[in-house]
């Protein structure tokens, strides 16, 4: 699991990277549907928002290489 949330963050990382800099280097029409950077932005976010935030991923990650989990289980309250 940890190789999995690892390599989830680092590739979900470096494809929002390569599309900032795709947008960038079309300006304006970085934004316009018609060069398809503005909907694989889209994508890369609802990918990130769905397999879990590179900061989730980074606990996993952590947990795995120091053995302490920095989830914190709360007890019902009743």
């Amino acid at each position: 699991m940890p190789r999995v949330a690892l390599a989830k963050m680092h590739h979900t990382e470096r494809a929002r990277a390569i599309l900032s800099d795709a947008r960038d280097m079309l300006g304006g029409n970085g934004i316009l549907l018609d060069h398809h950077v503005a909907r694989h932005l889209c994508d890369i976010e609802a990918i990130d928002t769905y397999e879990g935030t590179d900061t989730v991923q980074a606990l996993i990650v952590g947990r795995d290489i120091t053995g302490y989990s920095a989830f914190v289980s709360v007890a019902p309250s009743h």
